[in-house]
């Protein structure tokens, strides 16, 4: 990661963290990312549907985006949230 050891030694473990997280997504994701989009982009042509770039290649990480925006947990609050102004509004 480029780091110095007094830069090291003087990181808590939750900048490490941070800065480990970064680093990964700077130099690991990215690249990828970007060779999914390009794969996506020359096969279209080719396709009889649409295709999205998840569906050239899928990652780790990608299930650990959908996993933090869970949709079940926001039609949990939409819903609890629709419930709220129902009864406020009478009905």
């Amino acid at each position: 990661m480029g780091l110095s050891l007094d830069d090291f030694c003087s990181m808590t473990p939750h900048e490490f963290y941070l800065t480990q997280r970064a680093w990964h997504r700077t130099h690991v994701e990215q690249p990828w990312e970007q060779t999914r989009l390009l794969a996506c982009s020359m096969l279209q042509p080719w396709s009889k549907k649409k295709l999205r770039p998840e569906d050239v290649m899928r990652f780790a990480w990608d299930e650990k985006k959908t996993a933090s925006a869970h949709p079940a947990h926001r039609e949990q609050s939409t819903r609890q949230r629709f419930d709220e102004i129902k009864k406020r509004c009478g009905g």
